[in-house]
């Protein structure tokens, strides 16, 4: 089916004047989104904490994870994203998307608005 990318914003909490646009890959096998270090550096955003990553190729980096908010086709929602270090690509994974109340439509190559599952216990 294809990969895509899509364009989506970033931008501090503490700050929401300061945004940053970018394009990046929809990955729905990424649990996060991935943004570039020293982008989110330019908001202002600091590390909450740091997580432990396993690559494709099985390999486990650490990676400081940061909050802020993401935006993309007029949905937005507060996130925590990876801070990606140089050479490392900007992605949207699926906590972002799904956040958003959006799924990945390869054969359009688009997110689009889905309906959320509800567990419901009686």
């Amino acid at each position: 089916m294809g990969t895509f990318k899509v364009k989506f914003r970033v931008w501090n909490p503490a700050n929401p004047e300061r945004v940053e646009e970018l394009e990046g890959y929809v990955d729905t096998g990424a649990a996060f989104s991935w943004v570039s270090r020293t982008r989110l550096d330019r908001l202002g955003v600091k590390s909450s904490r740091r997580m432990p990553c396993r690559t494709i190729e099985g390999r486990v980096l650490e990676r400081d994870m940061a909050t802020v908010y993401v935006s993309t086709d007029g949905y937005s929602v507060p996130d925590v994203v990876v801070m990606a270090e140089e050479g490392e690509m900007e992605v949207i994974g699926a906590h972002s998307i799904e956040g958003l109340g959006l799924a990945a439509d390869p054969v359009q190559k688009k997110l689009v608005p889905t309906i959320m599952l509800a567990l419901m216990a009686k």
